[in-house]
């Protein structure tokens, strides 16, 4: 832990971990994985065995009682700070950030420190902290372009999954659903799905397989439910599906965060978005109208009865599958 080069945060939720996950790969493919520390909370913690090198070092600090987690932070990295006086920061968003972006800030000011601060920020709109991150950061990288940048932002579009890895194949015979509903659940989504399909015909259901994300805290009731309502209808049911094909699916069901858009809309506009409206800033459903004053999504909620045969080239222009290698070469060089 003396000899860290760069520390990247994230916590809070999917849409922060998953970038930093994806730029920690990356970046243990040009640098030495044991020079870089990677700060997350609890919810972080099921995301650790994505990280491909174990070589990097991880901290992870509950993050429950904020008030002990700021003096766990200061106890634990103040000496990192210490003995590393050129570290690169990279704040991902979620409220773990910021206590480890001042704490450098500090460092610099105090002890004539060389950090770099950056962040990056998924939605449309700065969430609450990465507002206070902002001030402190050399610069900003931003997934959503503007017409009016400010002095520190850099648009570097959103990030993006290994494009390379192996996807799911489905049977072309039928008329394929899929409903995900992100790392904050699907239990409205999913309630939304029933409505819908209590009152097709069993002759269009018997033409439909489904494919459907489930809370891992709902599993029994949801699964009675689906079992009670589709019986003998082709339906998987699922928490975390790592090998999903967006292409392969005539109708999809999903949430509006940034992750999922961008990810989704980069195979295909077959897509209808519903947002999480309990965030505090309203993002997921900023992040939808941007893109359905665009036209790039399904306006309605209406599931398919006949197999959609449009093999025509899908092309989204707006999505960047290179973003992540972008915010490397503006962290590395």
């Amino acid at each position: 832990m003396r000899k860290i080069k760069f520390i990247v945060i994230a916590g809070s939720s999917g849409g922060h971990i998953l970038p930093a996950v994806k730029y920690i790969n990356n970046l243990s493919d040009i640098k030495k994985a044991n020079e870089i520390l990677f700060i997350t909370n609890e919810i972080g913690k099921d995301y650790l065995c994505q990280i491909e090198n174990n070589n990097v070092n991880k901290l992870i600090i509950n993050s429950k009682n904020r008030y002990k987690f700021i003096f766990k932070i200061f106890t634990k990295i103040s000496l990192l700070f210490v003995f590393n006086r050129k570290i690169t920061i990279l704040g991902f968003g979620g409220f773990i950030t910021t206590p480890v972006i001042v704490i450098s800030k500090l460092f610099n000011f105090f002890f004539l420190s060389s950090n770099k601060i950056f962040i990056h920020e998924q939605n449309i709109i700065y969430g609450l902290a990465n507002k206070i991150n902002y001030y402190f950061a050399k610069n900003s990288f931003i997934s959503f372009p503007k017409v009016d940048m400010r002095r520190k932002e850099i648009f570097v579009g959103n990030f993006f999954l290994n494009t390379n890895k192996s996807k799911e194949i489905l049977d072309s015979k039928f008329i394929n659903i899929l409903l995900i509903g992100g790392s904050a659940g699907s239990i409205d989504l999913n309630n939304k799905l029933f409505e819908e399909l209590i009152n097709l015909e069993k002759k269009y259901l018997e033409k439909m397989k489904f494919f459907i994300q489930i809370p891992t805290s709902h599993i029994d009731i949801l699964k009675k439910k689906y079992t009670d309502l589709i019986n003998n209808i082709r339906c998987e049911l699922f928490t975390f599906k790592n090998n999903l094909n967006f292409k392969e699916y005539d109708f999809i069901i999903s949430r509006s965060g940034s992750g999922s858009i961008n990810e989704v809309l980069y195979y295909t506009n077959n897509v209808h978005f519903i947002p999480h409206l309990a965030s505090r800033d309203q993002h997921q459903n900023l992040n939808l109208n941007y893109f359905l004053s665009r036209n790039m999504s399904l306006k309605d909620f209406l599931i398919p009865t006949k197999k959609n045969n449009n093999n025509g080239l899908y092309f989204n222009s707006i999505i960047n599958p290179y973003s992540i290698e972008k915010i490397i070469c503006y962290t590395t060089r």
